[in-house]
């Protein structure tokens, strides 16, 4: 794609979460005004094939042929911080290693994973992902069964730290963000540009009481985040919380779709 092209084209940003699909163009960058949709989804047990087949009925919908960059709820990609290894250095050896890893935390699921991980310099420890790679197949077949190029598919964890790291100073002083979404909450550090560790566990709608017991028991096995005061937290969960602790500080955001940014896609 050429530079004209990025910039006077529009992308369709897209957020796939258990109980809606939430959307919205951006051009440039930025997102369109009033283009912005979400779609709920009727999905009891938050399965990925019913949140699926939503996204395919939109795709069926929409005439606009527009490109997709898509971004997955944090249920459905499990996430960790692995050791450097030489195996990483080759694409074969990699997902080998890696599959060890998740294996060693998630037992023979992991096996049926699409596993990556970043790039972090050399010998450094890397931020890895791994999602179910049916989920990954049957959302590059939906884009290409309705004419559409999918320019990238990825965590959301991926778009929310980009969202604000740019505000972030760039030198190795270690900050902190939480994520929360529908069932589901997300702590992560980050040092140096890059997320250094991630927490992730299940939470109620009233996630306001768990995220200080959530940090104090990580704090337990991450002596390092006493020197952390203040939590950047961006909520996707749809319901607002009146007691959130003052550690953790707000930032609005209009939706999941709307952290997508070109970096995602460029």
């Amino acid at each position: 794609m050429s530079l004209i092209e990025r910039v006077t084209r529009a992308t369709v940003c897209l957020h796939l979460a258990p109980h809606g699909l939430h959307g919205v163009l951006r051009r440039a960058g930025r997102p369109l005004p009033d283009s912005a949709f979400q779609l709920p989804i009727v999905n009891p047990d938050a399965s990925w094939e019913v949140a699926l087949a939503a996204l395919n009925r939109w795709l069926e919908q929409d005439q606009a042929k527009l490109p997709l960059a898509v971004s997955l709820a944090s249920r459905w990609c499990a996430m960790q911080v692995v050791p450097w290894s030489g195996a990483l250095l080759a694409q074969a050896s990699a997902q080998r290693f890696l599959h060890s890893q998740f294996g060693a935390v998630y037992g023979d699921g992991a096996r049926a994973w699409r596993l990556a991980a970043d790039d972090a310099p050399y010998g450094k420890p890397r931020l890895a992902c791994g999602i179910d790679a049916a989920l990954l197949q049957g959302v590059q077949d939906a884009a290409g069964a309705h004419g559409r190029r999918c320019l990238s598919i990825e965590p959301i964890v991926g778009p929310a730290w980009r969202s604000i790291a740019s505000a972030r100073p760039a030198g190795g002083k270690l900050a902190a963000f939480a994520l929360v979404e529908a069932g589901r909450l997300l702590l992560a550090t980050s040092s140096g540009g890059r997320i250094a560790a991630i927490h992730s566990q299940p939470c109620a709608e009233a996630w306001g009481d768990e995220l200080e017991r959530a940090w104090r028991r990580w704090n337990l096995r991450a002596p390092q985040l006493d020197a952390i005061e203040r939590v950047t937290l961006i909520d996707l969960s749809g319901v607002p919380q009146a007691n959130v602790p003052e550690r953790f500080e707000p930032v609005a955001v209009a939706s999941a779709a709307h952290l997508m940014r070109e970096a995602a896609w460029a």
